[in-house]
């Protein structure tokens, strides 16, 4: 999921927490479409999808910004979910201050 998380997920994340006026977001990738585009949705929404695995709907079933104390400030903070082009995949709690410049680790 890192080599996927880049300043454009940060960037669209942002948007979206100005468009929903809120930063309890859940930011989806879906690489098995054609022409795969981030996505935001309300998290409490998809926390309640059955369509989701039960492991991905009970880690949304905080708002990333309650992960405060691991974290960092949860004002930059959202839920990122991958889903890869084998149906696989990875959901986790992002912040800002994960986005290291490039060339740094």
């Amino acid at each position: 999921m890192h080599e996927i998380l880049d300043e454009r997920v940060f960037n669209f994340a942002q948007a979206a927490q100005q468009h929903f006026a809120t930063n309890d977001l859940l930011v989806v990738l879906d690489l098995r479409d054609d022409a795969p585009e981030l996505q935001a949705l309300p998290r409490q929404r998809l926390a309640e999808a059955d369509e989701l695995p039960l492991d991905v709907r009970l880690k949304l079933a905080r708002p990333a910004a309650d992960l405060e104390e691991v974290l960092g400030s949860p004002a930059q903070s959202f839920w990122f979910l991958v889903i890869y082009e084998d149906e696989d995949s990875d959901c986790a709690a992002i912040n800002a201050a994960m986005l290291e410049p490039r060339g740094q680790a």
